[in-house]
Order: structure tokens, then C-alpha cells, then sequence
């Protein structure tokens, strides 16, 4: 495959993205000034490149062409990790230091894994099961923490896997903060037999009555919180078992977690107004429990 840009595809130079990756205040901002500073560069490719592949599915609304630019993205990781790499974002990569053991660069089985997960969300709009959905999740945000922590240098099996696990976490709890959003845009991250479960109709998602909630709303919503707290409280039990050494090193993994945890809470106590509009932690809420985690007040 050629890896000349196509000519949709972004040929700036990183510094003059229209917004910094990541956003002042965001979780992942203060993920990222929670690593050393020596992995900070690598870590922050890392996030911007995820951030560059993610926003395809959004931004391009012909199914085709956005999945031809990830399978292009695909095989400019290929030509990347090869040592020729073509777009800014990966002749920077090739730039930066050799990062410090033991650290290192993920390998391309997780930068695939995650081009693909996006491939499959470009074409599936609608999960026929829980299970499906949550092998998407695993693909996705799941390899992205699992290839955080490979440069943030946790890459033992248990702690890719701990990774991996409070990844997909992240992911359910995204999926619910955008539920209504996602919805209306045309994805309605809940699969079909968890909503018949708790008979709510994917229509009451994407269109849903300003003046009544589903019947079945409250349950489905306690489903949802239930299920990314579990996932994102068994990863954080599956770091601290890690040797001390894999846990410092997962710092900013768990500052994003405990964001989310406090996220989830708030959703909680907010009924059905995800579905009509996003509900954010402010900017000093997530500075503080960044603080927090890295005082040890949060493990």
C-alpha cells in the first residue's frame, strides 16, 4: 500500500494542531503531568496519535473513506515502526530519545488493535450483545492503557493485563458521560439485550422526551455505572497487586481512574440529564483528586 497522505489526511506539523493534546484540565492532562518528565514526550505522542485515529469515525461521515484512512493509518504505523515513517506525527516519534528502560514503544500489535476496534465502530452503529461491546472496548481503550503502561515501563503480563482491564473500564465510563451525545450522532453505545433487559427502546436514547424518562431508565442506568465502576475498581485492585515499582509507574493510569470514579457519581445523582446533555467534573475537581492520588490519599 502506498503510504503517501491522502490528501484529507492532516499534513501539520504537530505544534500547530488546533487544540493541545490533551486538553488543559481535561483527566488526561493531568495523567500526563503525573509521569516523569522523561516519558512525558513519548506518552504525549501516544495520547495525540489516539486522539488523531479516534476523531475519524467522528469527522468523516462516509463510512468508506473513513475506513480507508484508518487502513491507511495502518500501514503507516507499519511503514513507522520499520524506521520510515511519512506523517509528522510519526517522524516525531522517530525523533524523540530512545525512552529509558524499561520502557518502551508498544508493539504494533496494540497500535492495530485499536485501528481496528475504530474500523468496526465506523460500520457498527448498533451492539447485538453486551459481549461484543465489550471486545470493542477491550480493543480500543483498553490497548491504548495497555500501551500506556508498556511506556511508562509496567510491560509484565500482570500489569498489561491490569491495564487492559481498567482501560475497558474507562471506556463504559465514557460510553455512559456521552450516552446521550453518542446517541444522537448515530451510535448507541448499549447493546440490544441489555436494553431489552431493562425495556428501553434505542429511539428513547437518541430522541429522548424533555419531559419523561424511559420507565426503564433508572435500571438501566445503575446497569451502566455499575458496570464501569466494577471494571475500573478491579483494574485499580489488579495494579496494587503489581510490585511497587509497576505501581509508581502506573500513576497517571490511576489518576484517570479515580476521575472517572467521581465522574461516575455524578452521573449517578443526575437521572436522565446525560441524555441531554454531557455532565463534566470542573477543572479544579480534577486537579484535586489528581493530588490526591499522588499524595497515596487514593491507591
Amino acid at each position: 500500500m502506498n503510504s503517501t497522505l491522502p490528501p484529507s489526511s492532516s499534513a501539520a506539523p504537530i505544534a500547530a494542531s488546533a487544540a493541545p493534546v490533551p486538553r488543559p484540565g481535561s483527566s488526561l492532562y493531568h495523567a500526563l503531568r503525573s509521569a516523569p518528565p522523561a516519558l512525558r514526550p513519548a506518552l504525549q505522542l501516544w495520547l495525540q496519535w489516539w486522539h488523531e485515529v479516534s476523531r475519524i469515525p467522528l469527522e468523516v461521515s462516509d463510512a468508506g473513506v473513513a475506513e480507508s484512512k484508518l487502513q491507511w493509518w495502518a500501514q503507516e504505523v507499519r511503514d513507522s515502526l520499520a524506521g520510515q515513517p511519512h506523517h509528522p506525527l510519526m517522524q516525531a516519534r522517530a525523533a524523540l530519545s530512545a525512552l529509558p528502560e524499561p520502557s518502551a514503544w508498544p508493539e504494533m500489535t496494540l497500535w492495530a488493535q485499536q485501528l481496528e476496534g475504530l474500523i468496526q465502530l465506523v460500520h457498527q452503529t448498533r451492539w447485538l450483545d453486551d459481549a461484543t461491546l465489550q471486545r470493542h472496548n477491550r480493543m480500543s481503550t483498553g490497548a491504548a492503557l495497555e500501551g500506556a503502561a508498556c511506556i511508562l515501563g509496567a510491560s509484565s503480563a500482570s500489569a498489561r493485563s491490569a491495564a487492559c482491564l481498567l482501560g475497558m473500564g474507562l471506556r463504559q465510563s465514557h460510553q455512559v458521560a456521552r450516552l446521550g451525545l453518542d446517541a444522537r450522532l448515530g451510535w448507541v453505545n448499549v447493546s440490544i439485550d441489555v436494553l431489552q433487559t431493562h425495556d428501553v427502546k434505542a429511539h428513547q436514547l437518541s430522541k429522548p422526551d424533555a419531559n419523561q424518562a424511559p420507565a426503564g431508565w433508572p435500571g438501566l442506568l445503575q446497569h451502566l455505572i455499575e458496570q464501569a465502576r466494577a471494571s475500573i475498581e478491579q483494574g485499580l485492585s489488579a495494579i496494587q497487586a503489581l510490585p511497587d515499582a509497576e505501581v509508581r509507574a502506573l500513576l497517571p493510569l490511576r489518576v484517570v481512574a479515580h476521575i472517572h470514579l467521581t465522574q461516575l457519581q455524578e452521573i449517578a445523582g443526575k437521572g436522565d440529564r446525560i441524555l441531554h446533555e454531557r455532565v463534566l467534573l470542573t477543572p479544579l475537581r480534577k486537579w484535586w483528586i489528581s493530588q490526591r492520588v499522588r499524595w497515596g490519599w487514593l491507591p
